[in-house]
């Protein structure tokens, strides 16, 4: 496992130790602590409702056609397009009122809370695991392997956000109707009549190609973002590093993983919310038939501005609570 060890190599089996990699992820993956659960639960609070607006937006943005104005755009302004990311920020504000924004919020907390707590309990479960594996309980890896360690987590995560996202994105491309905890009793309740238990997992397919690259990439960029300030600075263990850089590698992660998984997120989004029917694959080509290559990436910008400040918030929430959580159990 020295290889995985960001220190030089001393080891020349590569396949040995992404067996080891592997077997250590699945068995590490049950070792559940309760401090995890609760630094992910925070987290999520933190992330949700800094990012919720921008999140609204990226939905609305993701679930209408980037093609030209058509006859809908004249006859009502209200079913118009959005124009972009201020436009859609500005008009729903305007004709929704400021709630708007935080519309599929209670969907929305529990689809963090599931994602993070199950994210980072696994995350760092496997963690532990190669760092006790490695003799050293603070080692730091390298960064195909914090990718490795993320991409594994993001097969759990898709799975346990999967429900309460197909009823968040319903809720959002809502416009101009209520949408507090009636509007969500009669989503869930519309779904389960509709398509049954599985239209709760619509769209997983797209989940797991969006989920299993993007935790791949955020986990990898944080981890190793907090790594080189570790080195800059000097400090032996994560813990050390201060909230601001804690907040600065979270929100460069956010940014650099949305960017690379934002196609994907499209196409699971029209899939969810009904507008596009078929395999995930087929949504995709269909997408880029209709709206070429630009119609894949509609609300980037909006996932972009949503995941620097939420993604900041977030590990915020996880390492800050974490921090407070062991100090109190350890007085």
């Amino acid at each position: 496992l020295h290889t995985l060890v960001a220190q030089p190599s001393r080891q020349s089996n590569s396949f040995c130790c992404s067996t080891q990699v592997f077997s250590t992820c699945l068995g590490m993956a049950a070792e559940v602590s309760a401090l995890d659960v609760v630094s992910g639960i925070c987290g999520a609070v933190c992330c949700t409702y800094v990012g919720l607006p921008f999140d609204v937006v990226k939905v609305r943005l993701q679930n209408q056609s980037v093609t030209p104005a058509s006859a809908a755009w004249k006859r009502c302004a209200a079913t118009a397009p959005y124009r972009g990311l201020t436009d859609c920020l500005r008009r729903i504000a305007y004709e929704e009122g400021a709630l708007g924004l935080f519309r599929g919020a209670i969907p929305a907390l529990a689809c963090a809370v599931a994602e993070n707590s199950v994210g980072i309990t696994v995350q760092h479960a496997a963690h532990r695991g190669l760092a006790t594996l490695s003799g050293d309980p603070h080692a730091r890896f390298t960064l195909p392997t914090e990718c490795m360690l993320g991409g594994f987590t993001g097969l759990f995560t898709a799975v346990a956000m999967c429900p309460f996202e197909v009823a968040k994105v319903k809720l959002q491309v809502l416009r101009g109707q209520g949408g507090g905890s009636h509007g969500l009793s009669a989503c869930v309740r519309q779904i389960a009549r509709q398509d049954g238990f599985s239209g709760f997992y619509r769209g997983l397919t797209g989940m797991w190609a969006r989920d299993v690259p993007f935790n791949a990439i955020f986990f990898g960029a944080y981890e190793g973002t907090c790594t080189m300030m570790m080195r800059w600075q000097n400090l032996p263990r994560k813990d050390e590093l201060p909230p601001a850089a804690v907040m600065a590698a979270g929100g460069f992660a956010g940014a650099v993983g949305w960017s690379c998984v934002i196609p994907f997120d499209v196409a699971k989004t029209r899939l969810q919310t009904g507008q596009l029917q078929g395999s995930f694959p087929e949504a995709m080509r269909s997408i880029a038939a209709r709206e070429g290559f630009r119609g894949l990436f509609s609300g980037w910008g909006a996932a972009v501005a949503r995941a620097i400040p939420a993604n900041a918030a977030l590990f915020f929430g996880v390492e800050m609570s974490g921090r407070w959580l062991h100090e109190f159990l350890a007085a």
